[in-house]
């Protein structure tokens, strides 16, 4: 008996070790997959990025400076080229890794890169997909054809590389979605300054119009930040980019009207660093703000919402948008259920001349709201905010988690 008892007692030992033993191993590969999922979080950037492969911003420019890496852009291109040799393109690899640069879009162009043996040339100089991140294919190309052969051709040798090229306005030429196929990521155009026929909230148009289209084919869509280092130049066309504060006014507001349109990212034009520039500080000041409202972006569920529009202009032709209201604002619920509402004025000083839009967005969860970035709270009762837009402003209001958002 005394055995017998012996025996089980050794057995229930033995099983409770087992126990503790595959806790502590389930524990530590729990930790270890947390630490890792950490890690390659922080190794990427400071905040995610859309659909796990493209940087949340970036810049393009000229051939000089890298006032890049000090802003902390995560996704560069430098200058612009009309034809480029599988040795030029070798070189600029190299002259990403010398710069820094984790996020290189190398700058391509000529119809040598439509053969496969073009990039099989570059693949036998010992590049690889690790060597650089992508391409930036010529600038505005007007054929699809075109696009898809290099890209057919970039896939073959270096499948792993993101291909971006900046389209224009979309509305010309072929539809957009003839282009889709050639590109992993657009970016989409705010040019309002060099044709300024165009209202502002043509960022906003342009982004609904075409937007859709790309994402529903698992593209990534940026929005395309306006240079506005010529801004002196064309003051008489534009008298609202007079002073270094409304340039940054105008600035933000395009990266909210990409925010409301669905654009996943921002890539700015880094003309800021010509001569006579005006003071672009947009981003430098919205940064920040960007990197906390991210995990709404990212999760891209937004849902437009009814404005009413009470004093001031009602509304505005936004084409390729259609007629939207001078305030337009969008419900947001991140992958927590937490809601945001983001909002914007959709006109510029001149469009609005100098006068502020009264407006009451409908359909919110009733709660109270911080006001990021104003030091406000608003408290919702009946389902609407009424707030106060003044040209170029926006409000984003977030709902506070002890709130059910009903």
């Amino acid at each position: 008996m005394k055995d017998k008892d012996n025996l089980c007692l050794t057995l229930l030992t033995s099983v409770i070790l087992v126990c503790i033993l595959i806790t502590s191993s389930s524990a530590a590969q729990i930790s270890g997959e947390q630490n890792a999922s950490y890690n390659d979080s922080s190794a990427n950037n400071e905040f995610p990025y859309p659909r796990g492969t493209i940087p949340a911003y970036g810049m393009m420019g000229w051939e000089t400076g890298t006032q890049f890496l000090i802003d902390n852009a995560t996704l560069v291109h430098f200058g612009w080229s009309t034809y480029i040799t599988p040795q030029q393109f070798v070189d600029n690899v190299n002259r990403g890794k010398q710069l820094g640069i984790s996020k290189y879009l190398v700058a391509t162009g000529g119809p040598q890169m439509e053969s496969e043996s073009f990039w099989k040339e570059v693949r036998d100089m010992g590049v690889t997909d690790n060597d650089f991140y992508g391409v930036y294919f010529p600038d505005e190309e007007g054929s699809p054809s075109t696009l898809i052969s290099m890209y057919t051709g970039m896939k073959k040798y270096f499948p792993n590389a993101v291909a971006g090229d900046y389209l224009g306005d979309m509305q010309t030429g072929p539809d957009d979605d003839e282009f889709i196929p050639g590109l992993d990521v657009c970016y989409f155009t705010t040019y309002t300054k060099f044709h300024p026929e165009r209202p502002h909230a043509w960022v906003y148009g342009n982004l609904i119009a075409n937007a859709p289209d790309w994402k529903n084919a698992g593209k990534t869509v940026y929005v395309a930040t306006e240079a506005f280092g010529q801004a002196i130049e064309v003051n008489d066309l534009d008298p609202d980019l007079d002073t270094e504060q409304k340039v940054a006014d105008r600035h933000e507001s395009q990266i909210v009207m990409g925010i409301l349109g669905g654009a996943q990212g921002v890539f700015s034009y880094a003309y800021k660093y010509a001569a006579d520039t005006p003071g672009y500080t947009g981003w430098v000041s919205f940064k920040p703000k960007y990197e906390q409202v991210w995990s709404w972006i990212m999760e891209g569920n937004r849902t437009l919402l009814t404005t009413d529009v009470t004093s001031g202009r009602t509304g505005i032709t936004s084409d390729p948008g259609g007629t939207i209201d001078a305030v337009t604002a969008y419900i947001f619920t991140d992958a927590d259920g937490r809601k945001l509402v983001a909002s914007s004025s959709m006109l510029d000083f001149t469009e609005a001349n100098g006068t502020a839009n009264n407006a009451t967005i409908a359909g919110v969860p009733d709660g109270t709201y911080d006001v990021l970035w104003e030091n406000r709270t608003l408290n919702v009762t009946d389902g609407t905010i009424k707030d106060t837009w003044q040209p170029y402003e926006y409000h984003f209001y977030q709902l506070e988690t002890n709130d059910t958002g009903t």
